[in-house]
């Protein structure tokens, strides 16, 4: 039977695991974002909170943010590190899953990740959703080489 010590400190571990994984969606400490830790756990200001839920309340609504004439914005909504791992491939992903872009912006890059370092490929294929190919953006159908090292 272990000593009483050695049965707090592993609760305390599973708690902070838990929490990890609630919060972060992951129970991995080299995965954690530190300042999004730090934002789970301290709060952002007054002015981040009510522009959030601005947000939250636009989008319930179903209004979105007005983009002015001309006005280049690219935003990233779901970045793939806050997903849950069994919904991720092992060797290949993406730093974000969905993008808000502008029609002004012109070209959007999109990263993939190599997350082993290894040499390797991977085909990447467009879906349509919101925006259609052809119409608001050019179809990609290409396969990736990775060599040995190259991270993305």
């Amino acid at each position: 039977m272990a000593p009483k010590g050695d049965a707090e400190h592993q609760a305390k571990v599973d708690d902070m695991k838990a929490f990890l994984k609630d919060t972060m969606k992951t129970d991995q400490i080299d995965k954690v974002d530190m300042d999004e830790l730090k934002k789970q756990v301290q709060g952002e200001g007054m002015l981040a909170r009510m522009k959030y839920r601005r947000q939250v309340q636009n989008a319930f609504s179903g209004k979105r943010p007005a983009i002015a004439k001309g006005e280049v914005v690219r935003q990233e909504h779901e970045h793939a590190d806050l997903i849950e791992d069994k919904f991720k491939n092992d060797e290949f992903g993406f730093n974000c899953l969905h993008y808000s872009v502008s029609e002004a912006s012109g070209v959007l890059k999109v990263m993939v990740v190599n997350k082993r370092g290894v040499a390797g490929k991977v085909r990447v294929v467009t879906q349509d959703a919101e925006a259609k190919a052809g119409e608001d953006f050019e179809f990609v159908d290409t396969v990736l080489t990775f060599n040995q090292g190259e991270k993305h």
